[in-house]
């Protein structure tokens, strides 16, 4: 995936080849099986995929935390196999636990973080007084961490992960713990750093985040990327179907055939249908259904998504 050459590769803040790495703890499976990925200066990306798929390793080895066990990686223009302290520098880290020293407070957590990213305690104080400022922690920026709540900890990761404006952002499910309004915010957060010319990867289950802020996304499948490209232009692609999410107790996975309608799944549980003359074919639907021996608990119509999209492409559900 991505461009090749001299120059399209000194462009690219993240190019993969090829990328490795096991489980830790699951019989030696492989996490990532031959992964390739490049990232653009001002891109927001974001890895998609089921639990199991290999997203948080991928962000593990974008960050240097891990080392691959095969496969080529290029980060900022630098090999993350050498001393990595340059890297991390110009790299901004929110991992999907937040980590902090709990008996400081956020100003003395986030101080630190940008002390450690080089910038001088006046550069540092200046730029933390900011972000607690616009994330809405000042009020409680004195408090130890330790008083503070799930959501209000997950903000001063994020602001720990910004305050050297890192050239690379990484993330791990960064809006898991965020009310709607600290969503947004985040999300205007990150464009405005894209538009300056970072790059940013981010992990996410969150399929309505993904559509409306990344430029580009990646889908994860057994460990290898097996569908990339704008939400978009990838949902555009379904051709404009209705989708019809039926809710059943059945004894065995019924079996239904509609003109018109195409069956992408089919359980004893649950049945996910296409349909490109919008909710026309729901009377039909219904039917069937029933005469396949299946009781209706509930039925969705909507228009299809991101989570289609992946079913398409591997005959699975995202969130499985």
């Amino acid at each position: 995936m991505g461009r090749d050459g001299d120059a399209a590769r000194a462009e690219l803040t993240v190019r993969a080849r090829g990328l490795a790495a096991r489980f830790k703890g699951r019989g030696g499976r492989l996490a990532l099986d031959g992964f390739d990925l490049d990232v653009a200066p001002g891109e927001i990306v974001g890895l998609l995929g089921p639990n199991g798929a290999g997203k948080t390793t991928a962000l593990r080895l974008l960050s240097t935390g891990r080392r691959p066990s095969a496969g080529s990686l290029s980060i900022l223009g630098l090999d993350p196999s050498r001393p990595r302290r340059a890297i991390r520098r110009r790299t901004g880290i929110a991992g999907d636990e937040p980590v902090h020293v709990a008996a400081l407070t956020g100003w003395e957590n986030a101080l630190g973080f940008a002390m450690a990213a080089g910038l001088s305690r006046a550069e540092g104080e200046q730029r933390v007084g900011a972000l607690l400022d616009r994330f809405g922690l000042s009020p409680d920026a004195h408090r130890p961490v330790s008083e503070y709540s799930l959501g209000m900890r997950r903000k001063l990761l994020l602001l720990e992960a910004l305050v050297h404006e890192p050239a690379l952002l990484i993330l791990d499910e960064p809006t898991a713990g965020l009310d709607v309004q600290a969503r947004a915010l985040l999300a205007d957060v990150l464009k405005e750093r894209a538009r300056a010319g970072a790059a940013v990867v981010l992990a996410t289950n969150d399929l309505a985040e993904a559509e409306r802020l990344c430029d580009r996304v990646v889908f994860l499948h057994a460990g290898r990327a097996v569908l990339e490209g704008p939400p978009a232009v990838l949902i555009a692609r379904l051709g404009g179907k209705t989708r019809f999410e039926f809710t059943l107790v059945a004894a065995m996975a019924p079996d239904i055939r509609v003109s018109g309608v195409e069956i992408a799944l089919a359980t004893a549980g649950k049945l996910v249908a296409h349909a490109t003359n919008g909710s026309s074919p729901l009377p039909a639907l219904c039917e069937a259904i029933q005469r396949a021996g299946a009781a209706i608990v509930a039925v969705a119509v909507r228009r299809p998504g991101l989570d289609d999209v992946f079913l398409k492409a591997t005959g699975q559900e995202l969130a499985s």
